[in-house]
């Protein structure tokens, strides 16, 4: 069999948040990862393993996330192109680098940093990169007014 190309989608029973971003990201940062808030509000990692099987991808992908302090609440499997078909059903919302964020609001980039870290800015980490929604750039501009 041929190796092919796994995305892990999993749930973790912790909150996602700048202060736990690195030990999220840790575990999966050979595997081409991300670490974001999922939509129940969990930390969710999303990452690639190579595999010749389903079953495989699913031990490799357990034996990774086994490694995190919490407990783990869901896990999904899929072959990588059938995960970037259920992403290109997906739009995306309008996201803004820190940069960005930082000329829109007026700030600079340590203060947009900041209200990531005390969590007035909601953010997704990718990698080693923060990642803003515009729609949360507009609404805390319109509370800081």
């Amino acid at each position: 069999m041929t190796a092919q190309s796994y995305n892990v989608i999993a749930e973790l029973d912790t909150e996602f948040g700048p202060e736990n971003a690195e030990q999220l990201l840790g575990p999966i940062a050979d595997y081409s990862g991300a670490a974001g808030r999922s939509e129940l509000g969990h930390a969710e990692v999303i990452f690639t393993v190579p595999a010749e099987s389903v079953r495989q991808a699913n031990s490799t992908a357990l034996a990774i996330l086994k490694t995190y302090p919490w407990p783990l609440r869901s896990v999904r499997v899929l072959l990588t192109a059938d995960y970037d078909r259920l992403l290109d059903g997906v739009d995306l919302p309008p996201l803004l680098s820190v940069q960005e964020a930082a000329d829109r609001l007026g700030i600079s980039r340590q203060a947009v940093i900041k209200a990531i870290s005390t969590q007035r800015l909601p953010a997704i980490r990718v990698g080693g990169t923060w990642i803003v929604r515009e729609s949360s750039v507009r609404a805390l501009s319109q509370r800081s007014v």
